[in-house]
């Protein structure tokens, strides 16, 4: 009598969990001609899985013209001559606060000695708007070695700067 009660109080379970059929319900709308309409029946989240984006604003128009400047202007002395300066404005977009930084390749025997730096040491970005943002690129050149440039121009390739981007580190 006990075994059977139990089943009949585990059916009883069983039923009281499977009886929500009538939520939500499918009804009949009007009389004939009668028609089913659609209900909602589940809403679930629609999940994407986004990386890193940054985007440099027209990058292969690009140019840092390096001019001549006073030694002292960048921190040389007089031994250093010939010095150079030149900075570029860049535009960057990232979906991620990103740290920008120049690795510089130098191109023929004119450059020595050489740093790149960011104007107001501001290289890196918040990315928490998805708007542009302006950085400031920056080379300085010193001991260079004019007299090797094939001839005077005011745009001698001496270098190609590669801007690279990274996240900041997370510490863990």
């Amino acid at each position: 009598m006990v075994k059977k009660c139990i089943f009949a109080l585990a059916v009883v379970a069983l039923l009281i969990s499977a009886v929500h059929a009538d939520d939500p319900v499918i009804k009949r709308d009007g009389d004939w001609p009668w028609t089913y309409k659609a209900i909602d029946l589940c809403k679930m989240k629609v999940l994407m899985d986004v990386g890193h984006f940054v985007q440099l604003k027209e990058c292969n128009k690009r140019e840092l013209i390096l001019k001549q400047v006073d030694c002292e202007s960048i921190d040389k002395g007089s031994g250093d001559f010939p010095c150079y300066d030149g900075c570029e404005e860049i535009e960057v977009k990232a979906n991620f606060p990103a740290i920008f930084n120049g690795d510089l390749d130098k191109v023929g025997p004119i450059l020595k000695d050489t740093k790149v730096y960011w104007a107001d040491d501001k290289n890196q970005i918040s990315g928490s708007t998805g708007d542009w943002e302006k950085l400031t690129v920056c080379l300085k050149a010193w001991k260079a070695e004019i007299w090797r440039a094939t001839s005077p121009d005011d745009k001698t390739h001496v270098g190609d700067l590669t801007i690279t981007v990274k996240p900041p580190d997370t510490g863990s």
